[in-house]
């Protein structure tokens, strides 16, 4: 279900436009019969379970994740439905790529670690200018730094801003979010890795 960004009031530019969650939920319980656990793949709270796929490669990150991330109600019906998940997953996912979380963990996971990434986009873009101001190749400045194992060579590839709508998206949700609860330091820090 399409969670675009906001572009009417209250977080327009910013929260996620929840319309089509609302829908798909309303056209659920429309047509159900019984109990049924419902499990969304965007950063939405309800049992959360975020899909961490990359363009391209889509596939193979859903058939070998690095991890899976399952967030629920601490409540015995919200940890029945998390374990009942996770039994989905153990048919292909070995245990200890299974991480279970309250559901504000399993959602602020998934819009940090987009946000991580564009950072690091955001971050090589930066040193670009300077490397142009310099003489520099941003390329082997780039092949220097990623060999440091601290960081790593991933996503440090210099462009004209990051691709996709994912990590645009889930930024601006992180910045409102912050907004929300009063972190304007915070926001505003995440709002330049937009920019």
């Amino acid at each position: 279900v399409n969670t675009p960004t906001k572009t009417y009031g209250m977080g327009k530019g910013r929260a996620a436009d929840l319309r089509y969650i609302e829908s798909c939920a309303r056209r659920i319980v429309a047509v159900s019969n019984g109990h049924k656990i419902v499990t969304e793949k965007s950063t939405v709270p309800v049992l959360s379970n975020p899909e961490f796929l990359a363009e391209g490669t889509a596939i193979n990150d859903l058939k070998n994740p690095d991890r899976v991330l399952i967030g629920g109600d601490e409540t015995p019906e919200g940890q029945e439905a998390i374990q009942a998940l996770c039994a989905v997953y153990e048919h292909w996912v070995p245990k200890d790529k299974i991480i279970t979380t309250n559901t504000w963990s399993s959602e602020l996971s998934k819009l940090a670690a987009n946000a991580f990434l564009a950072q690091r986009i955001s971050s090589i873009n930066s040193i670009s200018a300077l490397c142009e101001a310099t003489g520099a190749d941003v390329e082997e400045v780039a092949r220097a730094i990623g060999m440091d194992q601290r960081i790593g060579s991933k996503f440090l590839k210099a462009s004209i801003g990051f691709g996709g709508s994912c990590f645009q998206k889930d930024v601006l949700n992180l910045v409102y979010l912050c907004e929300a609860l009063n972190l304007p330091d915070v926001a505003q820090y995440w709002q330049q890795v937009n920019s």
